[in-house]
């Protein structure tokens, strides 16, 4: 093997290596934001515990879950209890088939909620303070008005390009399964947008989205067919700034990136072969070598 041919194997190792290595290994216990689907038939007792998909969501402070209506009946989400009525946190009123609601910005707290319509729908939205965030939002906002540019500075110092933002996607999903997809983006206070389609229909649309951390978890409606290479999941991430909901928003705005989960490979395995692939390429036309065989 001469040296050329070693040195192009060594750099695609180390491509592919390098990729690995910044593969999202863990996320945080929570996301910023979630979503809450009608079961298909809870319109008919016999749904429970799980009338809600999932019944218990855990999000951070500010937060909203979205309740989306994928079932043939329509539903309410309000917050309360059957027994003691509705507690004046939400209200959604009816939400038509295909229809959703997201709540109010969640204060910390346990919120029980259920279905207006049929009472045996219930279900409990968890809101817990970000352990490792040491400035409240009262906090960050009085030194924004005391013109304590600090915490103003730190938000501008955050830098994104499109390899910040990573997409990670439950491959291998088959007809009637909702996909799980974990976004992380580089960076605190991250707003975003995410669409998510399958065969040429949208299984997930979510705008707004804020995350204190940068990670967040959505889940797709139901697939109308199995997730395969003729007809994979196609997910767009946009970023839309740095910052708290309502005030000025920094960096790049409109930033896109893209994904598709590979039955075969898993999503970053793809992203991976796709890097290293491109790599192949670039070291062969600079040596000159050919890893193509000739026909």
């Amino acid at each position: 093997m001469n040296n050329k041919t070693v040195s192009s194997l060594f750099v695609l190792f180390a491509i592919v290596s390098i990729g690995m290595t910044a593969a999202p290994g863990a996320f945080a216990e929570h996301s910023m934001n979630a979503t809450v689907e009608n079961a298909m038939g809870s319109s008919t007792p016999g749904c429970e515990p799980d009338c809600f998909i999932p019944a218990t969501v855990t999000i951070g402070v500010g937060g909203m879950v979205t309740f989306a209506n994928n079932d043939s009946a329509a539903h309410t989400s309000t917050s309360g209890t059957a027994a003691d009525g509705p507690d004046g946190f939400w209200d959604s009123s009816l939400v038509m088939m295909g229809s959703a609601y997201t709540t109010p910005a969640l204060e910390a707290g346990e919120y029980p909620y259920f279905c207006m319509v049929h009472p045996w729908m219930t279900g409990l939205v968890i809101v817990e303070e970000e352990s490792h965030d040491d400035h409240g939002h009262d906090e960050a906002k009085e030194d924004h008005d005391g013109h304590d540019d600090h915490g103003d500075m730190e938000m501008e110092m955050q830098t994104l390009t499109a390899a910040d933002i990573a997409i990670d996607i439950a491959d291998g999903a088959k007809a009637g399964e909702r996909v799980s997809i974990d976004v992380t983006i580089g960076g605190s206070h991250v707003n975003y947008d995410i669409v998510a389609t399958h065969g040429g229909e949208t299984i997930l649309s979510e705008t707004n989205v804020h995350s204190h951390t940068g990670e967040g978890n959505h889940v797709t409606s139901a697939l109308a067919a199995d997730a395969s290479d003729d007809l994979p999941i196609d997910v767009t991430v946009t970023f839309q700034g740095f910052g708290m909901p309502g005030e000025e928003m920094t960096g790049p705005v409109g930033l896109t990136s893209n994904a598709q989960a590979v039955p075969e490979f898993g999503t970053i395995a793809a992203l991976i072969l796709v890097v290293a692939i491109g790599s192949i390429i670039a070291v062969s036309a600079k040596s000159r070598l050919s890893f193509m065989p000739k026909i």
